[in-house]
């Protein structure tokens, strides 16, 4: 009930900041709750380094057991359902699972990747093949066509995969069926964006837009406009279209008729444009000036930061999270006042993410006690594999697990709102536990109960 209500508030806020919109925003976020939810900031390093949490809206440092990862070069994109970050680092993919707190390799020579609204990755690799990325499995999509170099790619609905190549009959717009393309047509150089559902694409040219529906068999809708595009991005419900022109100003238009709605007054050509998952924000860059659209307020304010494939961000409560020099500040809505400061993260990558750091996977790293220390009196240390609601379930996979020479068991609810546990052990201390953990080749959790309370 509560996704479903965030996402009217998402398409509400989308919609722009007509009073009567408003209105129906806040009735839907207080009935949702009076966060959205939880925001964190994962801090990805450039180089080698442990992979960092912070609260937000004040970048409270969090305490996890997150192992060293081999460095990020492009942040890919958040899949929460299955806890998994995904990066990109010298053409490896790699998942930052944060069940267990480490990095996976899911597969090399990777040029281009994209996790589209379900959490799938697509991604292709240097000799044209096509694969997906779920749950901490890869799978073969098909093939671009020979000499195809990819300039965007994304995962489209039904299964399809969409990319802006360019080949040797020049700059096309591609989809890609059961691994084939089915459709081809030739794109004008100039800025492109994409829907997050990713089922419909913007092209900007010298004699304006062209609006592309991927589902549908319908004829581009073209909207004229004298001055040159210069970039384009859609709202996060995918109704509105901004587009950034050297008049200067950001104009926007409806998605399925082209209409002009709204224009923002800029203070200089914007070259860069996106907007944040919860529909609150546009963001551009002109020189060296970000330019920030709340859409709520309706109004477009400079501000002083540096432009990147990560920041500048917001979380779901409205937080700004921008690069600041060699700092990562957090900045209230509307103010210009730091809610917190990360002093030299400027030079990793960020991802903003409505996520709880307080879930089981992350709260049991970071309150367990540390590695090779053994449990104080009372306490006892597993090596969990599974939890469900249905425990004739979780006996048969305790079974299961037993038949192949572990020692598992299963462990029932102490309160009223817990599962059945699958779990291995006990063990004396965390590291054996994590040790036989990592040899299971699926992804675990160390869960340890106190045995002083529980049955």
């Amino acid at each position: 009930m509560k996704r479903g209500l965030l996402a009217l508030a998402t398409a509400v806020l989308a919609c722009g900041g007509a009073p009567p919109q408003t209105v129906q925003l806040r009735e839907a976020v207080a009935l949702a709750g009076a966060s959205p939810a939880s925001g964190v900031a994962f801090r990805l390093p450039a180089r080698r380094g442990e992979a960092r949490l912070y609260d937000l809206p004040g970048l409270a440092a969090i305490a996890a057991n997150l192992d060293p990862g081999p460095g990020t070069d492009r942040l890919i994109g958040f899949a929460p359902d299955d806890d998994l970050v995904y990066t990109l680092a010298e053409g490896d993919l790699l998942a930052l699972d944060l069940r267990i707190g480490r990095f996976r390799t899911l597969d090399s020579n990777v040029v281009a990747a994209a996790v589209d609204a379900t959490g799938t990755v697509v991604l292709a690799r240097a000799d044209g093949g096509l694969a997906v990325a779920s749950d901490r499995r890869v799978s073969p999509a098909g093939a671009l066509p020979p000499r195809t170099r990819i300039e965007m790619l994304w995962g489209a609905p039904g299964g399809r995969t969409a990319a802006v190549a360019r080949g040797d009959s020049g700059r096309r717009l591609l989809v890609l069926t059961g691994g084939a393309v089915a459709s081809s047509r030739p794109l004008p150089d100039g800025p492109v964006a994409r829907t997050i559902w990713g089922d419909a694409v913007a092209i900007g040219g010298p004699e304006g837009i062209e609006l592309v529906e991927l589902l549908r068999e319908t004829p581009p809708i073209r909207i004229r406009l004298r001055p040159g595009v210069l970039a384009l991005a859609f709202s996060a419900s995918g109704h509105r279209l901004y587009a950034a022109t050297d008049e200067p100003a950001i104009q926007v238009f409806e998605r399925f008729e082209g209409d002009a709605l709204d224009e923002f007054a800029v203070p200089g050509p914007v070259t860069a444009l996106r907007t944040d998952e919860f529909g609150r924000y546009v963001f551009g860059i002109t020189g060296d000036t970000l330019v920030i659209v709340d859409v709520l307020s309706g109004t477009a304010a400079p501000r002083a930061g540096l432009w990147g494939d990560d920041l500048p961000a917001a979380g779901p409560d409205g937080t700004l999270v921008l690069r600041r020099g060699d700092d990562v500040v957090a900045v209230a809505p509307g103010d210009s006042a730091f809610r917190g400061r990360v002093t030299g993260g400027g030079g990793d990558r960020w991802l903003v993410a409505p996520w709880s750091a307080r879930r089981q996977t992350l709260a049991v790293a970071s309150t367990d006690a540390p590695i090779g220390v053994a449990p104080t009196p009372g306490q006892q240390i597993f090596v969990q594999v599974s939890s469900t609601s249905n425990a004739q379930w979780a006996e048969g996979l305790a079974s299961d697990l037993r038949l192949a020479g572990m020692r598992a068991t299963v462990l029932p609810p102490t309160t009223a709102d817990e599962m059945y546990r699958v779990v291995l052990g006990p063990y004396p201390t965390r590291e054996e536990a994590e040790t036989i953990g990592r040899k299971l080749g699926m992804p675990y959790w160390i869960f340890q109960r106190d045995t002083t309370t529980a049955p």
